[in-house]
């Protein structure tokens, strides 16, 4: 089987995983629920949030998370910290780099999907 190379690679687009981890104010977090849920909805509206939500449990002391398409880190930091969630210290953003290789839309379930 002849080796790989570069031009072989699967392309892949940077996205940002902002994990949100709780953070000095997270006992307020129902204050903020529906501004968060709007800022969400900004977001959508921009084309910036691919998915979002909650885990069933914290993974890594994160206890929800979004992916964002932004061109820097520095931009989806910037996203991050319009959050009323994170503005409000409910939760402390971690930002993860995601080279995304795919998507498949057929995947999503359509009660989520936004047309």
């Amino acid at each position: 089987m002849p080796a790989a190379h570069e031009s072989d690679e699967i392309p892949s687009v940077p996205y940002f995983l902002v994990l949100l981890v709780p953070s000095s104010n997270h006992q307020a977090g129902s204050e903020h629920f529906a501004a968060h849920v709007s800022f969400i909805e900004t977001m959508a509206a921009a084309h910036v949030v691919l998915l979002g939500g909650d885990f069933d449990s914290a993974v890594e002391g994160a206890e929800a998370a979004y992916l964002l398409r932004t061109g820097s880190r520095d931009a989806a930091q910037a996203w991050a910290a319009k959050d009323p969630f994170v503005a409000h210290a409910v939760y402390r953003p971690r930002i993860v780099a995601w080279k995304l290789v795919g998507i498949d839309p057929g995947a999503i379930d359509p009660a989520l999907a936004v047309v």
